[in-house]
Order: structure tokens, then sequence, then C-alpha cells
């Protein structure tokens, strides 16, 4: 914004090892009051008819049941009063920084409720209906990769939609049962309902408004880095392996007696095409807020994901 100084970020952790400096103040993101969101998820859309114009910057407030959309200008700003009501929030907000409101642009959109996902869990199959562990409603994790036709038939192998698709990652957890913590409760109904896990799942939605979610897939986690062997790791990992990471296998996701492979808490906060193929994407994420990760997923297996073929899980059983 014209006339705007550098904005330089107090450190929380790093010592005098770090620093950040913004451009300018940062613009926070407000949702129309009576409506609670967080983890925005930002993607844009170019402009259909002039190429040569700004694409349109939009925030999704919702994933799930209903996809809520807003479109926003992140660089221009209002000042928001300091008795603003901010309901259930109680962490203290700084004077400057969480009080200018970035300009939106017209109503968020919703679309029609979400189509049920592609293929069920374990949670699904043990827990039906609104005994269900995970939270129905969903927020953002990661936004945008495109998937052209192509990319969501498979090459042409496919006949799963006719358009191409914008796909995210969304993420829910499990709902807090207050019995939990209850003593008169044995211990071995309570180990089979999980307790504070996270899992995702790939959603994909139309490019244009109201974004309609088309397809999403089941829920899924992503696992921990594996594990050294005489201090050298797997041949399919790459990079250096961080000692921390055994501090991310404890509690992992139990459900009905049988315990997955799924750290307590995963969070996809970068979802990219890979750079020089367009055939793959790239997916970072934090394990228990602990230690990253970076995983290379095809864009096939993920169309697979939100468009199951029948017969492929049939065979699957059947092997």
């Amino acid at each position: 914004t014209v006339g705007e100084q550098p904005y330089k970020l107090n450190n929380i952790f790093g010592g005098d090892q770090l620093e950040v400096t913004l451009a300018h103040q940062f613009n926070t993101l407000w949702t129309d009051e009576g409506i609670y969101a967080k983890n925005f998820a930002i993607f844009t859309v170019p402009n259909a008819t002039h190429s040569d114009t700004p694409a349109s910057i939009y925030a999704e407030i919702h994933i799930t049941p209903y996809h809520q959309v807003q479109q926003i200008e992140p660089e221009r700003f209002e000042k928001v009063s300091p008795k603003r009501d901010f309901k259930k929030r109680t962490h203290r907000y700084d004077s400057s920084s969480n009080r200018r409101s970035m300009i939106t642009i017209g109503n968020a959109t919703k679309s029609d409720i979400a189509p049920l996902a592609s293929f069920s869990t374990v949670d699904e199959h043990r827990f039906p209906g609104k005994s269900a562990p995970f939270k129905e409603s969903a927020h953002g994790g990661s936004c945008c990769v495109s998937f052209s036709v192509d990319d969501i038939n498979i090459d042409g192998t496919r006949n799963n939609h006719h358009e191409s698709l914008i796909v995210g990652i969304a993420h829910t957890k499990v709902s807090w049962k207050p019995w939990y913590g209850k003593s008169h409760i044995p211990q071995k109904e309570k180990d089979l309902v999980p307790h504070t896990h996270y899992v995702s799942f790939f959603y994909a939605f139309d490019p244009q408004p109201p974004f309609q979610i088309r397809a999403r897939s089941g829920y899924f986690c992503l696992g921990h880095a594996p594990e050294t062997i005489d201090d050298t790791l797997p041949p399919t990992e790459g990079g250096v392996f961080n000692p921390h990471s055994a501090l991310t296998r404890n509690r992992p996701l139990l459900q009905y007696n049988v315990t997955f492979d799924c750290p307590q808490m995963h969070y996809i906060s970068t979802f990219i095409e890979k750079a020089g193929d367009p055939t793959s994407t790239v997916i970072g994420y934090g394990l228990n807020d602990c230690t990253p990760r970076l995983v290379e997923v095809e864009k096939e297996e993920i169309a697979r994901l939100l468009f199951p073929d029948p017969m492929d899980m049939v065979l699957e059983m059947l092997q």
C-alpha cells in the first residue's frame, strides 16, 4: 500500500538469529458477524474473458458441508474498531496488526451441500450416524492445484468429469466427548473411539462461483518420517533425518482397538504443483506441531482417490 512502512515481526522463537520484515503491516481477514471460521485457504481464478486482467482472489471460509467462499482484496483494508465483538475468541489482539480488516467484494458465495465421500473409512463403519467421531465441518488446510480434464480422467482412461476442477486439501478432527475424562467410563470403552486426532481429505470444486464441490475423498492421514536403519534413511527418503521425529510417534490413531500409523496431528500447509512436472504435486505438512515433512504425490493418485473406480476396489478385495 502506498505510504506504508516496513513492519518487523516480533520473534517468538529463534532469538536474535531470526528476523522477518514485511513490506507493510499485514491485513487480517475477518468473517461476517455470526460466522466462526479459521484456516482460510486462499486461491485465485484467472479472468476467463480478459487474460490481461489481474486474477480474482478468493478465501475459503468453510469447506463442508457447504463450500463458502469470499472474494477479497488483500492489499486494501479498513480499520476495525477496538470495541468490535470478538465473541468466543480469547486471544489478546495487537493494537495495530489485528485491527486492519482487508476489503471484501460482494457477499460470500455458498454452494449446495457437498457430495458424499468417494470411499468410507473405518470410523464410518464402526460409528455410523451421529456417533461418528470426526466433525462433519472441515476447515481448509491448503489450496489449490488445478486439475485439467486429462488429469481428472487419468489421460482418457476414465470418464470422471467433463470440465477442469480445482483441488484442495481440508482437515477435520475428533469432536470432543465430555465423558473422555470421566472415571466411571471403562477405559476399554474409551479406547474404541479416537481421542484428539486430525484427518484430511481431498476435495475438488468448480473454478467459478459458487465453487460447487464435485467430489471429495474419504479421510486419510499423512504418516511419520521413516525411522533410520544403522543411521541410514530408506532409499525412498530424501534429505536429512530429523532426530525430533521420534517425538511424533506417541499417541497414534486408535479406533475400535485397531492402531493406525497416523500421528496425533498432521496439518497440511502446502499443496502445489511440482515445478517442472505438471503431472505431480508436492504436499508439505507438520507433525504434532513439532517437525515438518514434504511428500510428492502424483495427480493420478489424487484423481483415483477423488473418483475411485468400483472395479478397482473389488479387485483389491479379491487379491
